[in-house]
């Protein structure tokens, strides 16, 4: 019999600040996110280093977009704070980037740096590389040639102190894990968009690889309103209620795998209603969009409530990003948000 969950959505935060991690914490949480597609958390036996090293050799390279770095770049030798920033952005144009008086803020993930000096390898690409090679060579696996490592090179600072409210929603980045949720939810979420200065990475629970009935039973997310499971549903020749049609959609998944179908063919005739679980890794900007649009009023009830309940916790740990938004409450529905910031809201 199927498990039937309501308002069972929930959220993990795996780091509220990713950047502050150390190498060995850092490619633990890059383990944890690429675990999740096939759900072998709970039964790999890979150390994290091993886990990273197999991403690359199958160039699963989407896990390694959980990872993220700051750096502060002083600008000299010649250089103007131009042609830093044109150097990384011609590599990759997704990098976040600010001024300072006389430096530049640049953070991005590993895969962003790495790209960013296969395509456009010189002396400021290849100088953030170096220092990352050698804090992390698992996660950093590609060594700058020696040719752009040359004795003088702009002063690199790793994990720079963020002074101000755009310095931090710009260069902090958190990775939240959710749990119980749909593949309505998770389709939905997805849409988010990321612009300029924000960054998003996702790794979602595959439907190809996990059979439902393998991995804890088929799980059914009901929608986050009253649902009566007696309530009749009318066919061309019974009648039957909501429970024992959950329970005949399970049967029809199990009876195709028995058939000899794939869990990538038998996946077709899933619900949208099938519990999934999805971690994605945002910058405080990009979170800060997606809470904007995710708790509001007119959000899908299933993503507002878990949102909802994720933005209580992250205003207490993150209050002066986040103070902008007011909690309210109808009898009829569950909590949502009404924005009193000054941004323009018909604009996200």
């Amino acid at each position: 019999m199927a498990e039937i969950l309501f308002q069972k959505g929930s959220f993990e935060i795996l780091s509220d600040d990713v950047a502050q991690l150390s190498s060995k914490e850092m490619n633990k949480l890059v383990q944890r996110c690429g675990t999740i597609s096939h759900q072998s958390w709970e039964t790999t036996r890979k150390t994290p280093e091993e886990f990273v090293k197999m991403l690359y050799n199958i160039g699963h390279l989407s896990v390694t977009e959980h990872s993220w770095f700051t750096f502060e770049i002083y600008v000299g030798y010649g250089f103007s704070k131009q042609d830093f920033k044109l150097a990384l952005l011609e590599g990759n144009h997704l990098f976040c980037i600010t001024e300072r008086p006389n430096t530049i803020i640049v953070s991005g993930n590993a895969r962003m740096f790495i790209e960013a000096y296969i395509r456009n390898p010189n002396i400021i690409t290849a100088g953030i590389l170096d220092l990352l090679y050698k804090e992390n060579p698992i996660l950093f696996p590609l060594k700058p040639s020696v040719q752009y490592i040359k004795t003088i090179y702009p002063i690199y600072l790793n994990k720079p102190i963020l002074r101000t409210k755009d310095e931090i929603l710009t260069h902090r980045a958190m990775t939240i894990l959710f749990n119980n949720c749909s593949r309505g939810f998770t389709h939905e979420n997805v849409r988010s968009r990321n612009g300029h200065n924000k960054t998003v990475a996702y790794t979602q629970e595959s439907t190809r690889y996990v059979n439902p009935r393998e991995k804890g039973g088929f799980k059914f997310v009901l929608p986050y309103r009253y649902c009566d499971l007696n309530q009749k549903i009318h066919l061309d020749n019974q009648v039957i209620n909501i429970e024992s049609y959950i329970s005949m959609m399970e049967q029809v998944y199990a009876s195709l795998i028995e058939l000899g179908l794939q869990a990538q063919e038998a996946r077709q005739w899933l619900p949208i209603g099938i519990k999934s679980q999805i971690a994605q890794t945002f910058n405080l900007a990009e979170w800060r969009h997606w809470f904007l649009i995710r708790t509001q009023q007119a959000a899908h009830p299933e993503i507002r409530y878990v949102a909802c309940n994720l933005l209580h916790e992250i205003q207490k740990r993150i209050p002066e990003i986040l103070d902008d938004f007011q909690f309210e409450k109808k009898d009829t529905e569950s909590e949502y948000t009404i924005y009193i910031g000054k941004e323009n809201q018909k604009l996200v």
